[in-house]
């Protein structure tokens, strides 16, 4: 890596060869994923809690899979 400062010496920037870049891409794509599955999950929960605190009868897994 190289650092870039200005007439200071106070570091402004960072230079990252080409391939740990696309390594550190790859990384963050692979947070984002996890991240949309996290909130997919948080989002259920949320929704079977207040299915259940109304009383509202749940769709079962097996209702769920045939509807697909």
């Amino acid at each position: 890596m190289h650092y870039l400062t200005d007439e200071a010496g106070k570091p402004e920037a960072v230079v990252i060869p080409i391939a740990r870049w696309k390594e550190l891409e790859a990384y963050y794509a692979q947070l984002r994923r996890r991240d949309e599955v996290l909130d997919g999950m948080q989002s259920a929960l949320l929704e079977a809690r207040a299915i259940e605190a109304e009383g509202q009868p749940g769709e079962d897994l097996h209702d769920f899979l045939d509807s697909l």
